[in-house]
C-alpha cells in the first residue's frame, strides 16, 4: 500500500462535522457545538463537554450543522 493512499483513508475516516447539541428541559435548551465524525461521537462528546448526566443524556438532542 502506497503512503498516498494510506494518507487517503486516514484523511476520510476522520472528517469531522459540526453537530449542534441542545437539552430538553421546560423548554429546549441550547448548549452548544461540538465536532465529531457521526453522531453517537458527538453525543459522547458533548455529554463530557457540557457534564451530561447519564440520565439527562437520554434527552440530548444532537443535530448535524448544516
Amino acid at each position: 500500500m502506497s503512503v498516498m493512499s494510506l494518507a487517503k483513508k486516514k484523511a476520510g475516516a476522520a472528517k469531522l462535522r459540526t453537530w449542534r447539541v441542545s437539552i430538553l428541559r421546560n423548554r429546549v435548551q441550547f448548549l452548544g457545538f461540538v465536532e465529531a465524525p457521526d453522531r453517537q461521537t458527538a453525543e459522547a462528546a458533548a455529554a463530557k463537554q457540557f457534564n451530561i448526566s447519564e440520565e439527562q443524556r437520554t434527552r440530548l438532542i444532537v443535530q448535524e450543522r448544516d
